[in-house]
C-alpha cells in the first residue's frame, strides 16, 4: 500500500516535475560517447509510466467505494480499513488473541456528557511487551493495548470502550504507563461488549482480564 501511495503522490505532481525541468532543446541534449541523448524523452516516459500506475491505483481504489483520504488515513495510522472506519483496535503486532478496542464517543468529561469521541491509536511494539510484563505479575492476560487520543481538555473523563465478545462476568483491570510504570485505571462498569473507564489523563492503555 506505501508503495501504490507513493507512486500515486508522485503522480499528482508530475506537472510541477515537469515544470521544474523545462529546459532547452539544446540544454536538453546530452552527449554520451559522441551520441546525442534526449533526455526529455527519457522523462516524458517516465511521467507517463508514473501516470499509468496512478491511474491504475486510483481506479482500484474508486471500485471499493471507499474515498481515498480513507485509504491514506489507514495507511498513516498503521490500520486495516476497518479498524480505521470503526475507530478501534482489531489486530497488534505481539498479541496472538486480540480483543477489540473502539470508542464511538459519548465521553463524560468533568461529570458532563459531550459528543466527543476519543481517537484510539495502535501503540508502539515496546508498549505491548511492556503490557504483558505487567499482565505476567498479576496473573492476567493482556487483552489489547490502545493510544487514546483527543484534543479535548479535561480533569476527568468516564470512557465507554466497546470491546465485542466481553461479557459482564469477566474481571477486567485498566492500566495506563504513566512515568514509565503502569497505573491502574478505575473500571467504572463492565457489561456486555464495554469496558466503562474512569481517566484522568490521556496516554497508553492496557485491558487486562484477570482470573
Amino acid at each position: 500500500m506505501k508503495t501504490k501511495r507513493i507512486i500515486a503522490l508522485i503522480a499528482a505532481g508530475v506537472m510541477t516535475i515537469s515544470a521544474c525541468m523545462v529546459v532547452s532543446a539544446e540544454e536538453g541534449k546530452e552527449s554520451v560517447s559522441g551520441n546525442q541523448v534526449n533526455t526529455n524523452t527519457v522523462m516524458d516516459s517516465r511521467e507517463a509510466e508514473i501516470a499509468r500506475a496512478a491511474e491504475a491505483f486510483a481506479l482500484e481504489i474508486a471500485a471499493t467505494g471507499i474515498p481515498y483520504e480513507a485509504w491514506l488515513g489507514a495507511e498513516n495510522e498503521g490500520k486495516t480499513m476497518g479498524e480505521y472506519l470503526s475507530n478501534s483496535v482489531m489486530e497488534l503486532p505481539g498479541l496472538d488473541e486480540v480483543t477489540p478496542v473502539g470508542q464511538g464517543g459519548g465521553v463524560v468529561l468533568d461529570g458532563k456528557v459531550s459528543n466527543v469521541s476519543f481517537s484510539i491509536q495502535k501503540p508502539l511494539l515496546t508498549y505491548v511487551d511492556w503490557a504483558k510484563a505487567q499482565a505476567d505479575t498479576i496473573g492476567g492476560k493482556v487483552l489489547n493495548v490502545v493510544d487514546p487520543k483527543s484534543t479535548a481538555v479535561f480533569e476527568t473523563a468516564t470512557v465507554n470502550f466497546y470491546m465485542p465478545g466481553v461479557t459482564a462476568e469477566q474481571k477486567i483491570q485498566v492500566f495506563q504507563y504513566v512515568d514509565k510504570q503502569w497505573v491502574n485505571l478505575n473500571v467504572a462498569e463492565v457489561r456486555e461488549d464495554h469496558v466503562v473507564v474512569d481517566m484522568t489523563s490521556l496516554g497508553v492503555t492496557a485491558f487486562v482480564e484477570v482470573q
